[in-house]
């Protein structure tokens, strides 16, 4: 067979090597991810014909899988990001009340107070434990306790501005991070809002019952530079509130190692 060879119609009869080279090319851009490439496919039926089809819908083929495979990718790709984001929240959000955990808290805390010489901001936190959550726990059950804490954390954050934040430590223990305090007082005020607003009767299930709140409040500065002691010393005084009478805001002095007499000891 020639180039010059002409089939019975007339039409020129492509060179049998140049076809079979044409199909190779394709099925080397088929396999480059080239799914556009298409082999010729003549009229007289022959195997060269045969072939160049069988290549063209192998072709079709390829390229269905391919988007059906970028597809699932794309699919998966997408839950994935949004399991990593789901497990990044859960690693830094409690998982009942959906407010920030310990380490979070501790992140952000540390944070601020890095930042605190150049932002001329200082930072205080409230330490705040629920007085009578045991007491609903026995009484009510477990479901009621769980409410209890969600609802609490609802108005904890109620009464916080947008960069602030409330956070979950323990059972019944919250942490509040206030940035950009002027003033132990300031940060008291705020206490007091909280215990107030936690004071506010609760309901579950037909049942109404009130709890207090006992909240230690320390401010950064006078020694107390690091997350770790400023948290120690607003603990501190939530046990000496919590000691002078439930439903107490007591602000942390540095000068203080008894009862808290020459600190702010009020009812909120």
């Amino acid at each position: 067979m020639n180039a010059s060879a002409q089939s019975p119609g007339g039409d020129d009869i492509p060179d049998l090597n140049q076809r079979l080279e044409e199909i190779v090319y394709v099925i080397q851009d088929l396999a480059a991810l080239r799914f556009g490439a298409r082999a010729t496919v003549g009229t007289r039926g022959d195997f060269v014909d045969a072939v160049a089809a069988g290549v063209n819908s192998l072709g079709e083929e390829l390229e269905a899988s391919y988007e059906e495979l970028e597809r699932r990718v794309a699919e998966r790709t997408a839950e994935l990001a949004i399991a990593t984001r789901e497990l990044r929240r859960q690693a830094r959000n409690d998982n009942l009340t959906g407010l920030a955990n310990r380490v979070a808290l501790w992140d952000q805390l540390t944070q601020r107070l890095a930042a605190a010489d150049r932002r001329h901001a200082r930072t205080a936190i409230l330490f705040l434990d629920l007085d009578d959550f045991k007491m609903v726990n026995d009484t009510f059950g477990h479901a009621a306790g769980d409410q209890l804490l969600v609802e609490a954390a609802r108005r904890i954050s109620a009464e916080l501005r947008a960069g602030d934040t409330a956070a979950r430590v323990g059972g019944d223990e919250f942490v509040v991070l206030l940035d950009d305090v002027a003033t132990g007082e300031a940060a008291l005020a705020v206490a007091r809002r909280v215990a107030d607003s936690l004071r506010a009767p609760y309901e579950f299930e037909g049942h109404e019952y009130t709890t207090t709140s006992s909240i230690g409040v320390a401010l950064a500065g006078d020694g107390l530079t690091t997350a770790d002691a400023i948290v120690a010393a607003a603990d501190a005084a939530m046990y000496d509130a919590k000691r002078s009478g439930r439903g107490m805001c007591v602000l942390h002095s540095k000068f203080h190692y008894g009862p808290p007499s020459l600190i702010d000891a009020r009812r909120s």
